[in-house]
């Protein structure tokens, strides 16, 4: 609620932070905000209140939306404005997916972070400004994205070939500068501002409800749909993997988005201390031996 908040008073042109000296600019970025929702943590925690994390948007759901749009695309009666709209909103979603983004950094991509690898199987994109980067020249967050079997659901064709790059190009709306996905007025314009979370999340929560699939998805859906998927899906090894794909610079973080350790190491480490009831003896043995420093002689006297 207070990104939400936050990102409203930033659309209403308050910036993005809140100088206490004048008491002006964004009040929901404001220091004593900040505090508040920390002490808020800390009561719920000292209640053993659960967090509620944001609920995964899986590909099933994200298949379902690009094939409604791709019916809609063909509608004969289609403006310029719904045009460009369904092909954002296709091409943010497999991007947002498959990368791993948090929405505010995706709206601040521009295309100048776009490239393409070299055998024209995917797109390594460079993001230099966003939540954890802010602009500081030694971070960056770079991770790729390659075609998929699936083209339904593909990022690479979702984004430049065939669809959103290319429709924008026949719209007369260059990407190559300039935010990648913008704002869009009602006589079919495209300008050069950025989407806002907000715009993006009603059009998740529209996409969803006329599927009836809609349940209590976010933005914020796509990233924790990417990293529970790259858990179990094999596609990372360890944590550190994840973290350099996504864009987490804590593995506290990475393993809370990605239930790392419930999905994954929990059913392993289960799954071998059920098999140890066969080796009762063997365990208690070798406790004694090696890890039982009670009864164990001193070395020196």
């Amino acid at each position: 609620m207070v990104q939400n908040l936050s990102e409203i008073f930033y659309e209403s042109g308050r910036g993005k932070f809140w100088d206490e000296r004048s008491d002006a600019g964004n009040p929901a970025a404001a220091h004593c905000i900040r505090q508040y929702v920390k002490l808020i943590q800390e009561e719920q925690a000292a209640a053993h209140v659960v967090p509620k994390q944001a609920k995964p948007i899986f590909l099933g759901k994200i298949k379902r939306i690009a094939s409604y749009i791709d019916n809609e695309l063909g509608r004969v009666d289609i403006s310029l404005k719904e045009r460009y709209v369904l092909l954002r909103d296709q091409a943010w979603m497999k991007l947002q997916f498959f990368g791993g983004n948090r929405a505010n950094d995706l709206a601040m991509l521009v295309g100048q972070e776009v490239k393409r690898l070299d055998d024209n199987s995917g797109l390594v994109i460079k993001q230099t400004f966003g939540k954890t980067l802010r602009g500081n020249k030694h971070k960056c967050h770079v991770f790729v994205i390659t075609k998929c079997r699936d083209k339904t659901v593909c990022p690479v064709i979702g984004l430049h070939m065939c669809t959103y790059v290319q429709g924008c190009k026949r719209m007369g709306v260059d990407l190559a500068n300039g935010f990648l996905f913008r704002v869009v007025l009602e006589n079919g314009r495209v300008i050069g501002d950025r989407v806002t979370y907000s715009v993006m999340y009603e059009r998740l929560i529209r996409y969803l409800t006329l599927l009836g699939i809609y349940e209590g998805e976010t933005p914020h859906s796509f990233r924790a749909g990417c990293a529970v998927t790259l858990a179990l899906s094999g596609s990372v090894t360890n944590v550190r993997q994840m973290m350099n794909h996504v864009g987490w610079y804590g593995e506290g973080t990475a393993e809370y988005y990605s239930r790392l350790q419930a999905l994954v190491e929990s059913d392993y480490i289960a799954g071998r201390l059920a098999d140890s009831a066969g080796q009762c003896d063997f365990v208690e043995d070798q406790f004694q031996q090696y890890g039982d420093f009670n009864i164990l002689q001193k070395a020196f006297h």
